[in-house]
């Protein structure tokens, strides 16, 4: 997925508790500084804390030198995947030449946000209710669309978004990992949409919002159109879980978050097999070998 656009997730004046929620929605990487214990006359006392990815930081520790370095440690550790739980003590006369005569420990905890990309196109009356549900789900959430004014609703809830003329042009900007969701206000565009991501031939999740009679109308001009037929199996339609009814944006909104969910966690389980799977075949062939000595 593209990086995204400053200035529609920098805002620094977010506290430690916001800007964590926030960078698990995008999917980064960051760091949550603590004062563990203090001594004498400290910037913040125990208790206080502060964020910090590798490009922003949220809430502050005091500012000067103890900042600084706790800055310069916690983006050390985020530029090495670091997932360890360390402490450190600054004594700030001493090691930083602070006027405060006291010392701190700082509990530096590094989270390493690992989540499914969902990536939809269209911001309508359906995604404005997705959106409520999956911000608050373990998943990055991208919103694209041609219309600014229904982009703004969403951006103005912290929802990273982006604006495009040809919004079937912008699958190709997309992860391998990302999970297509298809439902724009116009069912060419759609077609455009699908099209495009079904020739990419690698996104593990398409969904199209719609009928069974438009399921119908899209493969009969997809075989015509695609390369190889089997690629129409990558396809969803209508995506959503078939067993929850109605019509209403939310009704609708909670059938597919279920079926994203559901989907993420049948993955995870079928890579998790598989490592075992491969785990046990290892073992299986070095007893081989073990035998053959």
């Amino acid at each position: 997925m593209k990086p995204l656009d400053n200035e529609n997730y920098t805002n620094l004046n977010l506290d430690w508790l916001s800007a964590c929620q926030w960078l698990t929605q995008q999917g980064e990487a960051y760091c949550i500084a603590t004062v563990v214990a203090d001594v004498g006359s400290v910037p913040r006392n125990s208790g206080s804390k502060m964020v910090i990815s590798k490009s922003h930081q949220y809430d502050t520790l005091g500012g000067g030198a103890l900042e600084f370095e706790v800055v310069k440690k916690a983006r050390e550790g985020l530029n090495v995947a670091n997932k360890n739980v360390s402490i450190e003590r600054f004594a700030l006369a001493a090691d930083l030449g602070q006027c405060c005569g006291g010392a701190t420990q700082i509990l530096f905890e590094y989270m390493q946000v690992d989540m499914p990309e969902v990536v939809v196109f269209g911001a309508g009356h359906v995604t404005q209710a997705l959106c409520q549900i999956l911000t608050q789900l373990p998943c990055q959430l991208r919103v694209i669309d041609n219309r600014q004014p229904w982009l703004d609703d969403l951006k103005n809830r912290g929802i990273n978004t982006h604006y495009s003329t040809k919004p079937e042009q912008e699958v190709t900007h997309l992860t391998q990992a990302s999970h297509i969701v298809v439902m724009t206000q116009d069912h060419q565009l759609d077609y455009d949409i699908v099209r495009a991501a079904l020739e990419q031939q690698h996104f593990s999740f398409i969904g199209l919002i719609g009928s069974q009679s438009k399921k119908k109308r899209f493969e009969f001009r997809l075989k015509e159109q695609l390369s190889c037929e089997h690629l129409l199996t990558q396809l969803t339609c209508p995506v959503g879980l078939a067993h929850i009814k109605g019509k209403l944006p939310m009704q609708v909104a909670v059938s597919i978050a279920a079926q994203l969910m559901q989907y993420f966690e049948n993955k995870d389980a079928i890579s998790q097999t598989t490592k075992s799977d491969w785990e046990n075949a290892n073992s299986l062939r070095k007893s081989i070998e073990e035998t053959r000595k």
